[in-house]
């Protein structure tokens, strides 16, 4: 009976174990979520109505709707006209709700203003996208997104503009050798996505938040095989620490490596020649600075980018792609508030992704832009 009575504690004392590890994990963790194919897109894009808990940064939901695009339910459903915004992790914006997205809000600001017509602006983004995904994604989205009046693409360095940089965050590549040219993936891993195998069990998982368990079982697999385990009594030392080549850290666009070379005007050339050429339509670059921000302890208001970033405006002027740089909006910001458009709660206020205020900041500067340019984005 003793006996009896110490198993019952010991299975309900498990089980009670696992419940608890579900819920904590399923409310302060990120979630994964399902995914299905698009003929039309031809890669696998997340599924309508599924949700992804920001953890990292902030504390927010994503909603995906129609085509995977995060924030907005049904792009089919919107008869206004479109400004679609391009960019990476700054635009999927994982880190703030919905409702303070850059997309949601210049929707706001274009619906308020009577000046203009109703317009809506749908974000499209994607953590490790560049320059080179846009080129190759802007005409499949532009065959399925009706009405589409903008191309607004967001870059929060020149960098993304830079080639054979950052491979290891990046999806398509942009290359030099043998010559300027782009080359797809749909991933970092450089693969060409198949279309991704879904069951009801595997959903249904994904749902239920039940990703720890994968992540549990993924451990156990790599333990067993002795990956990554070390049975020295000493310290780690740096050749012993896996390098990801082309990483690049928050800090490290303070002082970005690039910043005192020569601009690549052939470089940049190319790739806004190609952008150019995937359209139509017309073309916004909203570039986000670096600053300001804290490096070493003070306050760093002189963007290391400046210099480059002027030639780089010219060089959109000459080829009839609009510019506009969210560096001085973002230090007025500053200046009036003592706030930082960039960093949360549980992470650095000054580094990281876009806050709600960097946001708005970004929407107000693509509202102006718009605003200035009417005949631009509405030729009729």
């Amino acid at each position: 009976m003793n006996s009896y009575r110490l198993h019952l504690k010991w299975l309900v004392g498990f089980f009670l174990s696992i419940v608890a590890i579900w819920i904590f994990t399923a409310i302060f963790t990120e979630n994964h979520y399902s995914r299905v194919w698009s003929e039309t897109l031809q890669r696998n894009v997340p599924a309508s109505g599924r949700t992804f808990s920001g953890r990292k940064e902030g504390w927010a939901t994503t909603r995906f709707g129609e085509l995977g695009i995060a924030g907005t339910p049904d792009v089919h459903a919107i008869e206004d006209p479109k400004v679609l915004i391009w960019g990476d992790s700054y635009v999927a914006a994982a880190e703030v709700s919905d409702q303070s997205k850059m997309h949601r809000a210049l929707t706001g600001m274009m619906q308020a203003d009577q000046r203009l017509p109703p317009t809506a602006a749908v974000g499209i983004g994607k953590r490790f996208r560049s320059v080179a995904d846009y080129v190759f994604l802007i005409p499949l989205y532009e065959s399925e997104i009706k009405d589409c009046r903008l191309h607004v693409v967001h870059v929060h360095s020149l960098e993304d503009f830079y080639p054979d940089r950052n491979p290891a965050h990046r999806n398509s590549l942009f290359l030099s050798e043998p010559n300027f040219h782009f080359e797809r993936y749909d991933n970092e891993f450089r693969e060409l996505e198949a279309p991704v195998n879904n069951s009801k069990v595997k959903d249904l998982f994904l749902r239920g938040r039940l990703h720890f368990f994968a992540k549990m079982k993924k451990r156990v697999l790599q333990i067993s095989r002795l990956e990554g385990m070390r049975f020295s009594i000493s310290k780690q030392t740096k050749s012993q620490i896996k390098k990801v080549e082309g990483i690049v850290r928050p800090a490290d666009f303070m002082t970005p490596d690039w910043a005192s070379l020569d601009a690549p005007i052939d470089a940049w050339k190319f790739a806004l020649g190609d952008l150019k050429e995937s359209t139509k339509l017309p073309i916004l670059i909203v570039y986000g600075s670096a600053t300001p921000s804290i490096l070493k302890g003070e306050i760093i208001t002189t963007n290391p980018e400046r210099d480059l970033v002027e030639t780089f405006s010219k060089i959109c002027s000459e080829l009839g792609i609009g510019f506009t740089s969210l560096e001085e909006p973002f230090l007025r910001f500053w200046e009036n508030t003592g706030k930082f458009p960039k960093g949360f709660h549980n992470s650095r206020p000054w580094e990281g992704h876009y806050n709600p205020d960097g946001h708005r900041l970004a929407a107000e500067a693509i509202h102006i832009w718009i605003s200035e340019n009417r005949h631009v984005v509405y030729p009729d």
